[in-house]
């Protein structure tokens, strides 16, 4: 299950030839690639895989769906050559503290699962003429998995290369500033930004506000008990008050 990297390349060699007999291309393990980083001329191409992972500390063993896998390839036309440059992006235990990225280990039909899709990208990339196309090999669980991809523990992930860690963080921003504001028929769910019509909802408050202060403006329509009494009393002192002067 240890990634032998002169087999690899073998089998890598094998498939290649099995398309194009008179082509020759290497494979090299390269664990300073880098995402988007090329050489002129080079290409990328990027998998994910399952693959086994033991921790050198504490010996604990675990799986992951989630390996990531990043190719440099470049092809020369003249003389047929090409080459492949692939890092293998490791995981840390969660138990130990401290713990180093440990290298992941594949099955062997893993490893023909990786190399028949980097196989199918090159034939796509560089001999696309009259190749008939092959859709890329799923991943395939070995052993079930429970719980989610923990991110905080992939090197990939906190290189920003894992596809699962940054889901939301990829999408491609849109034309419109305000376009992840606009509303649906349905209410919006938790975390979804809403803003209702604004234009009907200002023009609603400004006509009842308006008409709050028409209310107040205009003659109450039922008499204040208060000031009838008040006007009652000032009636009867002046009353008294002329009868008292004559």
């Amino acid at each position: 299950m240890v990634v032998d990297i002169w087999t690899w390349e073998q089998t890598f060699q094998e498939l290649i030839q099995e398309a194009k007999p008179w082509a020759k291309w290497t494979l090299k393990l390269d664990g300073n690639l880098q995402l988007d980083c090329l050489a002129q001329g080079w290409k990328q191409y990027q998998q994910r895989a399952f693959g086994w992972f033991r921790c050198s500390s504490c010996q604990r063993s675990w799986a992951s769906a989630q390996v990531q896998i990043l190719c440099h390839t470049s092809w020369e036309h003249w003389t047929s050559q090409g080459q492949v440059r692939m890092r293998l992006f490791g995981q840390r235990c969660q138990k130990c503290s401290w713990s180093q990225y440990e290298m992941p280990e594949f099955s062997s039909d893993s490893t023909m699962r990786i190399l028949s899709n980097l196989v199918q990208h090159i034939l796509k990339k560089y001999y696309g003429n009259g190749m008939r196309k092959s859709p890329e090999m799923p991943v395939i669980l070995e052993v079930a998995l429970e719980g989610s991809h923990d991110t905080a523990n992939c090197e990939a992930c906190t290189l920003g290369i894992c596809g699962q860690g940054l889901k939301s963080y990829m999408a491609k921003p849109s034309k419109s500033p305000l376009s992840h504001l606009k509303t649906a028929n349905s209410s919006p769910g938790i975390g979804a930004a809403y803003i209702p019509n604004q234009g009907k909802d200002q023009s609603a408050e400004t006509k009842e506000a308006k008409g709050r202060g028409y209310e107040k403006l205009g003659p109450s329509r039922d008499p204040d008990p208060l000031n009838i009494c008040v006007f009652v009393l000032l009636l009867v002192f002046i009353i008294v008050k002329c009868f008292t002067s004559e």
